[in-house]
């Protein structure tokens, strides 16, 4: 499996809800994040190869309408993961 980090570049910020409603019907797509920084929208990708990755990337991703640029991160390695308790 490939782990993959996006952030999103928009061509402008009004686009930000349209791309997000169109980001949200990728299943590949497991995490969605508004940010602030260099990137509007930061997002979280799971495929089954790096061919995946990069099919998903030029005919679904970078197609969506307001998307101006993508810069993509792949993990080589997940060293840890944890909760933090809510109370």
């Amino acid at each position: 499996n490939t782990c993959a980090y996006m952030g999103v570049i928009l061509e402008k910020a009004t686009y930000h809800t349209k791309v997000v409603e169109q980001l949200e019907k990728i299943p590949e797509i497991v995490e969605c994040h508004y940010i602030t920084g260099q990137y509007a929208i930061f997002i979280k990708v799971q495929t089954k190869t790096n061919k995946h990755l990069k099919k998903l990337i030029d005919q679904q991703i970078q197609t969506i309408e307001g998307i101006s640029r993508t810069e993509t991160f792949i993990s080589l390695e997940q060293e840890f993961k944890r909760q933090i308790p809510v109370k």
